[in-house]
């Protein structure tokens, strides 16, 4: 009989051994709760970070109080950007990926994962007649090495050259990470989610059925993202995207006939030869958002005005959110940036986060002496909760709310050629009232809702479309 052995522990040894592991823990979990070390701007991303909440009885109970405490701490925690920074090295060191997924999209992860059902596209709309409804008076409210190369046919990309039109670029050698590369061009993936889709048009469709009986025109005007637009569709796979007209087919085609639908897609490519998007920034130039723009007059039956009746604005060099998630950053040609200034006795004020009082400010304001990471700030005063802009030229025309994030700050300007008030609400942080009770006490006309194709695929966006957008 073999003699059997014991092996003894001291009391307490398990402990001691993993002591070194919870004291680190607890040291993180102190630190992360030390807000003067938490950021609150994002220069890779080129946005304010999410505020601490403030405290209120209504948001308490609906649970928006802890769930924006919940992404105030992912979104600023201490140390964030170097994080980001290592997350993106160490998916680098993946090498090249065949664009085999699962699982559930998020923000981050822009991938798609199923056919998209697409339904029969919808009929094009009547134009609306270009008389509205005068509006009551409105008032203002507080609100380069060598590569591995896979061989990818090439594809017509614009660049920003002093000559008009684009070069055809070879793109045999991209990249897969934080962002795609393409030769010297960044682009964000954007995969398809019939869940969130689902759950944004429901959210747009309760709310526009809700407006008919008001006589409140609710308009989808989504803004189309560059990989979609500039990259050819069979491409799109092996990128890790999904075509964007059959995605913006199903969201329209989803919605009910209270909802006026804009083919932003179709007009943008189009124009894809031009320079409609940055190389270095996931944002669309502000000729991009011109053929937007178009694209609505046509479908409201507005009178686009033409581009030589803007003043053209240089802002200079331009690097923008791209630059840090790409894999070879160095090879990305540097963007310019032109405004587009519309003309008449335009005013707007800007109700920044923090403040309840407006700031007179304005609509396209100087960056020129800027940093040039910070040039698409230019815009409506960059990321302002609340914005309304008023042109004192056409007090008897339409007021509006454009439901935007910052893709509708270049857009916005357009607009104030048609609608004698503009209230421009940044979906993401601006939470002061209901867009119902909005539309209600400021005596709306349209609302316009125009997010950047990402947020219509995305957990966050969808949800806080559903927020914003429910009924009292």
């Amino acid at each position: 009989m073999s003699e059997q052995k014991h092996i003894y522990r001291m009391p307490g040894s398990s402990f001691f051994l993993a002591l070194p592991f919870f004291m680190i823990l607890a040291l993180l979990t102190v630190v992360s709760f030390i807000i003067p070390l938490r950021p609150e701007y994002s220069a890779g991303e080129k946005r304010e970070l999410t505020r601490f909440p403030e405290f209120s009885l209504e948001a308490l109970v609906s649970g928006d109080y802890f769930d924006d405490i919940t992404l105030w701490f992912s979104d600023t925690f201490p140390g964030r950007e170097d994080w980001l920074t290592i997350s993106q090295y160490t998916t680098n060191f993946h090498g090249y990926s065949e664009v085999a997924f699962d699982g559930e999209m998020t923000m981050s992860d822009q991938i798609p994962l199923e056919t998209i059902p697409v339904p029969t596209k919808p009929a094009p709309q009547e134009p609306a007649p270009t008389e509205a409804p005068v509006p009551a008076e409105t008032q203002d409210t507080q609100p380069q090495e060598t590569v591995p190369a896979e061989t990818v046919p090439a594809v017509t990309v614009p660049e920003a050259t002093e000559d008009e039109g684009a070069d055809e670029m070879d793109i045999s050698e991209f990249a897969l990470g934080a962002a795609i590369q393409i030769g010297d061009t960044g682009y964000n993936q954007l995969g398809f989610s019939k869940i969130h889709s689902d759950r944004f048009v429901g959210a747009v469709n309760s709310f526009a059925d809700a407006m008919a009986a008001k006589g409140v025109r609710v308009i989808s005007c989504p803004a189309p993202t560059s990989v979609g637009v500039l990259v050819a569709e069979e491409y799109l796979a092996q990128l890790g995207c999904a075509p964007q007209d059959d995605m913006l087919a199903y969201l329209h085609g989803s919605m009910s006939d209270n909802v006026i639908k804009v083919d932003t897609f179709s007009n943008m490519i189009k124009h894809k030869d031009e320079y409609i998007y940055f190389r270095t920034d996931h944002h669309w130039t502000q000729l991009g958002a011109y053929y937007a723009y178009e694209a609505l007059c046509n479908t409201l039956g507005y009178e686009p005005i033409s581009l030589d009746d803007c003043r053209l604005w240089p802002q200079g060099a331009f690097t923008g959110s791209l630059y840090g998630k790409v894999r070879w950053p160095s090879r990305l040609r540097e963007d310019t940036l032109d405004a587009y200034v519309p003309q008449g006795d335009i005013t707007m004020y800007c109700y920044f986060r923090g403040s309840t009082t407006p700031k007179e400010w304005p609509l396209i304001d100087d960056r020129t002496g800027d940093d040039k990471n910070g040039r698409y700030s230019c815009f409506l005063g960059s990321d302002a909760p609340m914005v309304h802009v008023i042109n004192n030229d056409i007090p008897d025309a339409p007021s509006c709310i454009v439901m935007k994030d910052s893709f509708g700050n270049c857009f916005v300007p357009f607009l104030t050629q048609h609608y004698s008030n503009i209230y421009a609400l940044d979906y993401r942080t601006y939470k002061n009232m209901s867009i119902a009770d909005f539309v209600k006490k400021y005596d709306i006309d349209d609302v316009i809702v125009a997010p950047y194709m990402i947020a219509t695929q995305s957990e966050d966006g969808s949800r806080m479309f559903a927020r914003r957008l429910q009924i009292p």
